[in-house]
């Protein structure tokens, strides 16, 4: 039995969760077309017969502006400690910066391999992957100090395209070891915190650009009755008055809307009827606030 850790690294909304579902053949973590999506380390588990391997998905890197911001970043610092591989994944459709090729080259200056992927070439066509990847090409070969990267491979985590071949590139970084968790597992994240991610999804693509980062979720109770039917309340925590209105929505339809859709995703995940009641609160700046954060989830008692 074979078995290891692979961290997935980039900048945000460059499809980072997409292509760790991708790998694992389940959705572990949510997405969405809004940058930042992901909040926290989430570990994607993908067992066979051969071998366990942990994905380690993380926050887009950015340049914090609050706690919560400071949280991700340090997801993201803590999530290539003492990995198998690292995967940095780029967008194709965008432009490479500078800064990314300083990003990739920080990570060669160990023994960790680093992969590049370069995502959603179904959007971007060959003919703009080409130029991308000649440009990246000399992070191929050895230099100085920085070490090579081992494969550059274009894929799309939304048609499947190559997200084989990746696998087994990183099939080959993994050593004997143990199964670290059991084999029927896809994640090591709770049900809760799945079902407040699934409530979350839902909000990100329904509200305004402004809204989303400035809300939280939390479930405030849970419990099964005798007909095995879920009832999940849920707080959606708003960070201004304002943003409360926008939320529920004109005669609470917007909420409804968030709930309806949730409610279908997490019937799938729990394999259960679920009852749903979501409602919203404000707690003004809670991106700053250590103790709100940690009640939504996020362990902002660490942060100073």
């Amino acid at each position: 039995m074979k078995s290891g850790f692979i961290s997935i690294l980039g900048r945000p909304n460059v499809g980072k969760s997409s292509l760790m579902n991708a790998l694992i053949g389940e959705k572990v973590s949510i997405v969405s077309p809004k940058a930042q999506t992901t909040r926290d380390k989430i570990n994607g588990i993908l067992t066979t017969d051969e071998y366990q391997m942990i994905f380690i998905d993380t926050p887009g890197v950015h340049k914090p502006k609050n706690k919560l911001g400071r949280y991700m970043e340090n997801c993201v610092r803590t999530s290539s400690d003492g990995v198998d591989a690292i995967v940095v994944v780029f967008d194709v459709t965008r432009r490479i910066l500078p800064s990314d090729i300083e990003f990739v080259e920080k990570y060669l200056t160990g023994k960790t391999p680093v992969y590049l992927a370069l995502n959603k070439v179904d959007a971007a066509g060959y003919e703009k992957v080409y130029p991308v990847l000649e440009k990246l090409s000399f992070l191929l070969k050895a230099e100085g100090n920085r070490v090579a990267v081992k494969e550059i491979i274009p894929v799309s985590a939304k048609k499947g395209r190559n997200v084989d071949v990746l696998k087994n590139f990183l099939v080959s970084e993994l050593k004997e070891g143990p199964c670290y968790y059991p084999a029927d597992e896809i994640t090591d994240k709770s049900e809760r915190y799945m079902i407040s991610e699934i409530i979350r999804e839902k909000a990100l693509m329904l509200l305004n650009d402004e809204i989303p980062h400035g809300i939280g979720v939390e479930i405030s109770n849970m419990y099964y009755d005798e007909n095995g039917t879920a009832h999940i309340f849920v707080d959606i925590i708003a960070e201004k008055e304002s943003h409360k209105a926008i939320i529920i929505g004109a005669g609470g339809e917007k909420l409804k809307m968030i709930a309806e859709r949730a409610r279908k995703d997490v019937e799938k995940l729990l394999s259960a009827k679920v009852y749903m009641e979501l409602f919203v609160k404000v707690r003004e700046n809670w991106r700053n606030n250590s103790l709100v954060m940690s009640d939504i989830g996020y362990d902002g008692k660490k942060l100073k």
